[in-house]
């Protein structure tokens, strides 16, 4: 060490220089006690300077070496410094002393002591010998890697191929035993892990498969998520069939325990019978179970001994389960074809009944799979019919009842005051709100539309209560008209008739009644009331037509009958099948039905053809309207038309209207107008009018001396018309007869007729 001023050296313990008394204590604690060399820019005084050595002869520049960390290497070796001209000899020169170990430091403004160490030369080669070492390891590791990774998956493909080979030949064994040498060497891909799954569930090994698709469940949207999924539900079905239904034997329901989705399609379903293939006819599930609903063969016998073969196939892999019933024992059942409905063809629309062949009672609780049905339409082949939907009439439809009632002059006043009261309630405990609708009609010596089909209760009550006694007995037209009327309703319909006599003025006779009401699918309910009745005749209608026949002492006991009829009816099945869009759905159609289930068993041929209804081609439409025609009929014929259409000849109710049918009229030139009415007797021998749907008769526009009840010759005048003659005042009312034209043949050109169409 050296004084930072004089140069000279130090032992390093001294506090003050001993040659030139400079403070050595800061300088050590600035400079630090490693310095090597003093100070360069310092010239000692001439009387103090050190004795010049000669001066060393230059030495070449040798490159550093890197010292090893355990031995430093040399310090470099330094040029002599250059005497300035002018100075004597040795003047600024530090004496010459060994290389001393320390760091190196380059010159600063204040001394070597503000300087920094200076790095060697040579320096900025170290890293790269490092860094060529480690580009080297870091190829030779890469393709080290890459080489055991190319030899991985050729070995991962090689053995799921001949996994892949050996589940398409049926050897399950191998298959797995490829596909866990490749799940050895690497994760399995979705596809070989399904594959090794279904290896597995071809040996029947459910759990090992259960637990392989747990450990990578596939998502929704996965292209393969729907396989993972059936294969999944098949791991977790039951082992066996859980329950056997055969309420509806030769329909089978099997039941197995699922609590996962299962989307196995009905393609994917079979089933085997005595080695017998069976239709499987659907595959739902609910509340953690999977039912399996199939079409098996008639047993020859009660309680025969079943055990059906249920397969699964999936993808390739099948996997079985066993079931084990008997068929039930079964007690004959009596069917019966009541109507038809093809509004909604084509679907065709049945109403059944199916009772007890021993007891006549209502067999309850059939479902779809009770039916089955084939069907040929006009003389083509028999064919199997879906069976869309089975429901009961009750709860789901409503009735279309017509009640028949005698108001003939045979009729006391007091047995009329309980023909009312009877019908008005019955009327009220109708299910308007489900769907029932009704019609009442009178009969005497013509019959009489008291009011027209509605479910308006009041308009109902109405009606009967307009009914007084007179005339004749023209049963069997009433009867007719009332077959008639309900088959334009459509869906479940009857005729519910009574009469206390012999018929003595009808048109039509029983036979023909009887050929009418079945080819309109039509049942008729007669009661017999006093000792006049034909019994025989009217028994022999009402059983020939589906219908049923009582005789009765008095005229209350209506009303327990009329609720029997009606319970009868809503014990009826709706029964909706699928029939060929391309044939005409009013085409005649031969059926063969069978029914099976809750311990029945029946079938029925039968021939049907269709009628037409309201409800056809969607119904009547565009709210309340009147339309008017200007044709030549009778007042029963254009009554027929209106009904036809789905409406009824016009009623005037108010002035308004009166106005708004006269501008109607006179716009097409049309003088003389079929209304929707009637005339009558009261008890006291009056006329009075009353409209075919019940509607109050208040307002009136009758013509002078109107209604006569009877026209100049004497004929009878029970019906409403409109007309325009001068003479009389222009637009009134006048009573005729039912075919004007047949006396005055010159109103056929004036003649005309308005319908009326409810909202």
């Amino acid at each position: 060490m050296f004084c930072y001023r004089c140069g000279a050296q130090l032992t390093g313990t001294e506090k003050f220089c001993g040659h030139c008394g400079a403070p050595l204590e800061e300088a050590l604690k600035s400079v630090g006690q490693d310095q090597t060399s003093p100070p360069q820019d310092q010239t000692p005084p001439a009387a103090e300077q050190p004795v010049h050595e000669p001066e060393p002869a230059p030495v070449e520049e040798q490159p550093v070496q890197q010292p090893t960390a355990q031995e430093p290497g040399p310090a470099p070796a330094q040029e002599p410094p250059i005497q300035e001209p002018g100075t004597p000899p040795g003047w600024g020169v530090p004496p010459t002393q060994p290389p001393q170990p320390g760091p190196v430091y380059a010159p600063g403004p204040g001394g070597p002591g503000n300087g920094q160490p200076s790095a060697p030369k040579g320096g900025k080669k170290k890293w790269l010998l490092p860094v060529v070492i480690v580009a080297a390891l870091a190829v030779g590791i890469g393709g080290f890697l890459l080489y055991r990774n190319i030899s991985t998956n050729q070995a991962y493909q090689q053995a799921v191929e001949q996994g892949r080979a050996a589940l398409n030949r049926g050897s399950y064994a191998q298959a797995v035993e490829y596909y866990e040498q490749a799940r050895n060497l690497r994760g399995l891909e979705n596809a070989d892990r399904l594959a090794l799954a279904e290896a597995y569930l071809a040996q029947d090994n459910r759990t090992a498969a259960a637990r392989l698709l747990e450990e990578g469940p596939l998502q929704e949207g996965d292209e393969q998520y729907a396989l993972y999924q059936k294969l999944y539900a098949m791991c977790i079905l039951s082992p066996e069939v859980d329950d056997v239904d055969t309420d509806n034997f030769p329909v089978v329901t099997l039941k197995l325990d699922c609590d996962q989705p299962f989307p196995l399609e009905l393609s994917e379903v079979g089933i085997r019978e005595d080695g017998q293939d069976c239709e499987v006819q659907e595959v739902t599930q609910e509340d953690g179970q999977v039912e399996i609903t199939y079409l098996t063969f008639d047993a020859e016998y009660s309680e025969e001994h079943r055990q059906p073969v249920l397969t699964f196939s999936v993808d390739g892999i099948s996997m079985e389960r066993e079931g084990d019933y008997y068929t039930p024992y079964f007690v004959p059942a009596r069917l019966r074809l009541v109507s038809t409905d093809v509004s909604e063809y084509p679907v065709v629309r049945a109403y059944f009944q199916v009772v007890d062949d021993y007891s006549g009672e209502t067999v309850e609780g059939l479902d779809s799979n009770a039916f089955r049905i084939m069907e040929r339409v006009e003389g083509g082949e028999y064919l199997a019919r879906e069976v869309k939907s089975v429901l009961p009439l009750e709860g789901n439809d409503g009735l279309k009842i017509d009640l028949v009632a005698d108001k003939s002059d045979s009729i006391t006043e007091y047995d009329m005051g309980k023909i009312k009261t009877v019908m008005t309630e019955f009327v009220q405990e109708l299910d308007f709100a489900l769907g029932d609708r009704a019609e009442v009609l009178a009969f005497d010596s013509i019959v009489q539309q008291m009011c027209y089909y509605t479910d308006d209760v009041g308009l109902l009550v109405n009606g009967i209560n307009n009914m007084s006694t007179d005339g004749l007995t023209a049963f069997y037209d009433a009867v007719y008209d009332g077959v008639t009327n309900a088959t334009l309703q459509g869906g479940a319909r009857c005729v519910i008739a009574f009469t206390d006599g012999m018929d003595n003025r009808s048109r039509h006779t029983p036979e023909e009644l009887i050929r009418y009401a079945n080819t309109q699918q039509t049942p008729v309910y007669i009661i017999g009331v006093g000792n006049s009745v034909e019994t025989s005749t009217l028994r022999h209608i009402a059983e020939s037509t589906g219908g049923r026949y009582w005789y009765i002492d008095d005229l209350y006991d209506l009303e327990a009958i009329f609720q029997q009829i009606y319970d009868e009816q809503m014990d009826y099945y709706i029964v909706e099948y699928e029939s060929d869009s391309a044939a005409d759905s009013y085409a005649t159609r031969d059926l063969q039905v069978k029914v099976s289930g809750q311990g029945y068993r029946g079938e029925s041929e039968l021939t049907v053809t269709p009628v037409r209804s309201i409800r056809d081609d969607g119904g009547v439409g565009g709210g309340h309207r009147y339309e008017l025609f200007k044709e030549s009929l009778t007042w029963e014929e254009a009554s027929r038309r209106c009904q036809e259409m789905g409406g009824h000849l016009a009623t005037i109710t108010s002035q308004e209207e009166m106005d708004q049918i006269t501008a109607m009229a006179e716009a097409q030139d049309v003088k003389y107008i079929w209304l929707g009415g009637y005339t009558s007797y009261d008890d006291a021998g009056n006329v009075f009018g009353h409209w075919v749907t019940g509607e109050a008769f208040n307002f009136q526009a009758w013509s002078a001396n109107e209604p006569s009840r009877q026209d100049q010759d004497g004929t009878e005048e029970w019906y409403i018309m409109l007309w325009n003659i001068k003479a009389v005042g222009g637009w009134c009312w006048n009573d005729q007869r039912n075919d004007p034209v047949s006396a005055v043949p010159t109103m056929a050109d004036g003649m005309g007729f308005v319908c009326e169409f409810e909202e």
